[in-house]
């Protein structure tokens, strides 16, 4: 038996997520202000994780400042349901996937304060709201951050 294959089988695990797989280019504004970037979901290591890549812009009233994230998104009782997060100011996080109907939410691990949620709300093929949002309690949140993402060809 080959350790690997070649020919990986088209994978149905990721159904939720094909229409937020390719290179994105986004806009949005927020505290920071307001912010211009792109992001991308891309399949990895023979289809058992995703990656998300994140890079923004935000320019604030006499400053901007870049902001980068990566983000993997991998199986847990045989569904995509748990990611970890890192960033370019030295976070990381835990998160718990949940899906209804167009939607993706992401919940950061609770005994972690504050408590991030993203949530990632389909429009239409082309077309993205990420809502980036903050919780002392975890159970009020604010809205930190919204953008829209474009996808590009």
């Amino acid at each position: 038996m080959p350790l690997f294959s070649l020919n990986a089988q088209q994978d149905d695990r990721w159904e939720n997520w094909k229409p937020l797989i390719g290179n994105w280019s986004g806009e949005g504004s927020g505290v920071p202000g307001d912010g211009t970037g792109s992001f991308s979901f891309t399949l990895d290591l023979e289809q058992n994780i995703l990656v998300r890549k994140r890079d923004y812009i935000y320019i604030g009233e006499k400053q901007y400042f870049l902001f980068n994230d990566l983000m993997i998104i991998y199986f847990n009782n045989g569904t995509p349901s748990k990611a970890i997060f890192f960033d370019s100011e030295g976070y990381s996080r835990n998160y718990s996937i949940s899906y209804s109907d167009k939607l993706i939410s992401f919940i950061s691990d609770i005994s972690q304060t504050p408590t991030f949620r993203i949530i990632y709300t389909i429009i239409d093929d082309n077309n993205v709201n990420l809502k980036f949002e903050i919780s002392r309690d975890g159970v009020n949140y604010i809205t930190y951050v919204e953008e829209i993402g474009k996808k590009r060809p």
